[in-house]
């Protein structure tokens, strides 16, 4: 496994192309995730991010619209915009197409994937969340709700 394999909480996620090598600073992660697997609603105040789908069906919410993307869906989220997800399929995955922080914070919040799979399920609780906002807020990412249902 490379350093670009991480698992972030319950999520397996691949840093394709990193800003450190992209001319643009621009940042390729493909993100592969559980049911109910779910972030807050969240703003990046200082970057953009696209997405696609490739498996399975997540509900997003941007702003007031809530909607489910399902696999060759892209939508732009430019940054400021309040945004969440959940997976609603047994699995889903999907990439992010960002050009700020976004992968300096999934380094420092993740650690090495030991495999190409989702981690072992692990508990998420107050501590942790606490611990995920701060590195967050550090990197320009602020959480500003709770995960869309």
């Amino acid at each position: 496994m490379s350093e670009q394999d991480r698992w972030f909480m319950n999520a397996y996620l691949r840093i394709l192309l990193s800003k450190s090598v992209s001319a643009a600073g621009v940042s390729l992660v493909e993100h592969t995730m559980a049911k109910d697997f779910a972030v807050p609603l969240h703003v990046h105040n200082d970057e953009d991010e696209t997405f696609y789908m490739l498996e399975g069906t997540a509900r997003f919410q941007v702003e007031d619209k809530v909607f489910d993307a399902v696999p060759g869906q892209s939508f732009h989220v430019p940054g400021g915009t309040r945004h969440s997800f959940r997976v609603i399929s047994d699995v889903a995955k999907f990439l992010t197409v960002s050009n700020g922080h976004f992968e300096d914070m999934v380094l420092e919040a993740s650690v090495p994937a030991e495999r190409a799979e989702l981690p072992p399920a692990a508990p998420f609780g107050p501590k942790e969340q606490q611990r995920l906002a701060e590195i967050c807020n550090l990197n320009g990412i602020e959480f500003v709700g709770p995960p869309v249902e």
